[in-house]
């Protein structure tokens, strides 16, 4: 009985053991760049800013009056784009800043963040 046992053994570990298998992502699809013009319009001035896209600043400043614009280039698939906006207004209280993308001749896409003295969030742009 135990060798009928054993010998099942062998058959037994190799249908549950768990296999290694490489896994094969598929290749991201290189997205070109685009111009796109981008402009930050604040509700206290002056202020700091800064843009980053993946990490990488693509737009910083600081700007006694609003609004400032800057046409820049960058990589927007079709699903849309995460851009990072940091606002600070050194005067301080309760403020907005408002962010916009034009791609050609788009309608602008705008999204708007509120904060007290600071603002700061991934806004998603299609």
């Amino acid at each position: 009985m135990i060798a009928v046992l054993l010998a099942l053994l062998v058959p037994l570990r190799s249908f549950t053991a768990a296999k290694n298998a490489p896994v094969v992502m598929p290749a991201a699809a290189a997205t070109a760049e685009t111009r796109v013009h981008l402009q930050i319009v604040s509700t206290s001035a002056p202020f700091t800013f800064s843009v980053s896209h993946l990490g990488k600043v693509v737009w910083q400043g600081e700007s006694p009056t609003s609004p400032v614009e800057k046409d820049v280039s960058l990589p927007i698939p079709k699903e849309g784009i995460d851009l990072a906006l940091d606002a600070k207004w050194p005067a301080g209280g309760t403020a907005a800043v408002k962010l916009s993308v034009t791609r050609g001749d788009e309608e602008p896409s705008a999204q708007t963040l509120w904060g007290d003295g600071a603002a700061s969030d991934v806004l998603t742009f299609h």
